[in-house]
């Protein structure tokens, strides 16, 4: 091959490699774009989808409506005296269901709720009354009940009673619980934990429940959704 040939096939390859380069540098530039585009395209919808919920439900749970009417079996207080219908209406109520036994969930509620009720009372904003209510009735009698609940604030109300009766009442609220068995070695039958629902419901002034109050429970987030309700109701 002569030199002029020779030189000529070197041009064209380097005009070869150098349309290569640009093509490939358009593509990845192309690709960016697309990236770019699709990542907007994401961030947009995850942004209605955000919106949709935040139109569906204001608060970190759901509303019920219209607000479910509930019937009170004859269950007891921890200060011994029944509790009945009374004890839920003319007030707002806001019920927790567990144990005293319980060893995270139930502790953690108790003491958002109560650190929720704190700061409501220091702006002074109504709260609505506490009560707990024991999945537990074997274990959880009056006294125990009560020095559990005031633990966490002197006006919380704790409520036992008979175990076919508290399950009346879970049915009414869409609560579940399950005592399980005792771990196999366990030092004593008495060791089982209760399996439960751990959503706060609240009730209007009508004794009627209103709204469920999904975990993660966090003070200021119980108050502004507490408070959401109240607004909605007026």
């Amino acid at each position: 091959m002569s030199l002029k040939n020779k030189s000529i096939v070197v041009v064209a390859a380097v005009v070869a490699m150098s349309a290569g380069f640009w093509l490939s540098t358009l593509q990845q530039g192309g690709n960016a774009i697309d990236n770019a585009k699709e990542a907007t395209r994401e961030a947009a919808k995850k942004a209605e989808i955000a919106e949709a919920r935040k139109r569906f439900s204001p608060i970190q749970g759901a509303i019920i409506s219209p607000a479910r009417k509930v019937s009170v079996p004859a269950l007891t207080k921890d200060n011994d005296t029944p509790f009945t219908l009374q004890d839920l209406t003319g007030h707002w109520s806001l019920l927790f269901f567990g144990y005293t036994n319980c060893p995270d969930v139930c502790p953690v509620t108790m003491g958002a709720v109560a650190q929720a009720k704190k700061a409501a009372t220091e702006i002074n904003h109504i709260f609505p009354q506490v009560i707990f209510v024991s999945v537990d009735p074997e274990r959880d009698k009056v006294e125990m009940l009560s020095d559990y609940v005031q633990y966490f604030d002197k006006d919380f109300i704790g409520v036992t009673g008979d175990e076919g009766l508290i399950k009346a009442l879970t049915l009414q609220m869409s609560v579940a619980y399950m005592k399980m068995a005792a771990e196999e070695g366990s030092e004593s039958l008495e060791s089982y934990v209760v399996d439960h629902s751990s959503s706060l419901l609240l009730l209007n002034p009508e004794g009627k429940l209103v709204a469920f109050f999904n975990p993660p429970h966090d003070p200021k987030i119980i108050l502004k959704d507490f408070q959401t309700i109240v607004n909605l109701s007026n």
